[in-house]
């Protein structure tokens, strides 16, 4: 039987506190300028939309790998100019390399074992993130490579969950699970997108409310959920 748990990465398997936003403040103050915190929150928020994850509708495939860096550097625009930002393609390059850079997540306990206790009990192990083309590598340079059979990124399919085409993608690639779930930490992108594509699902890390099939706050309790 082919069984299947496809992951989130971000606020699932690891933790990495406003990442994007000290990412952003790093790189501008290390060029001279000083913006507060709360106004580059603001600027990189959903009301702005600036990632292409904030706009799941829309399909990107013309956009992908380095594309896609070049477009979210392009939005970026509008912010250095409110705030008089000159040296952008400086800022930018070092905005990328502490965004991929792996010392800056950190795994939640247990990531390790849980993810072998599941290849133990015979699922096979993907990631399925709305991240940035360089997941990957940042995967395998976190030590947990080699647990995943495939790791699908929306910054190189050109969609994003809950879009049901980046699922589609997904369970066509694995060939259609006899089994599978999908375990996350969002309620709209990972248990409203899993649902949608006929996966059980599982919310971890996250007290809201939800329609997950199961709920739990610690990765510890996954195993023991599975069928």
């Amino acid at each position: 039987m082919n069984k299947a748990i496809f992951w989130d990465f971000d606020g699932t398997l690891v933790y990495s506190y406003r990442i994007w936003q000290d990412a952003l403040l790093t790189a501008i103050t290390k060029f001279g300028y000083e913006v507060e915190i709360g106004k580059i929150k603001h600027h990189l928020s959903s009301k702005v939309k600036r990632f292409s994850w904030h706009n799941p509708d829309d399909a990107y495939v013309d956009a992908l790998g380095e594309k896609w860096w070049r477009k979210l550097f392009e939005s970026l625009n509008s912010f250095y100019d409110e705030f008089s930002i000159k040296e952008r393609n400086s800022v930018n390059s070092y905005f990328k390399e502490k965004i991929i850079n792996y010392e800056n997540y950190k795994l939640y306990e247990n990531a390790k074992m849980v993810l072998q206790e599941c290849t133990d009990m015979g699922y096979k192990n993907y990631i399925l993130s709305n991240n940035y083309p360089e997941l990957p590598s940042v995967i395998e340079e976190l030590g947990i490579g080699t647990a995943f059979i495939d790791i699908f990124v929306s910054a190189n399919i050109g969609y994003e969950k809950p879009n049901a085409a980046f699922f589609q993608h997904a369970l066509k690639v694995t060939g259609f699970p006899d089994v599978s779930y999908m375990i996350g930490d969002n309620p709209i992108a990972d248990i409203q997108g899993g649902k949608s594509a006929g996966m059980k699902t599982i919310l971890v890390h996250n007290d809201d409310s939800s329609d997950a099939d199961y709920m739990c706050k610690n990765l510890s309790e996954i195993p023991g959920l599975l069928d």
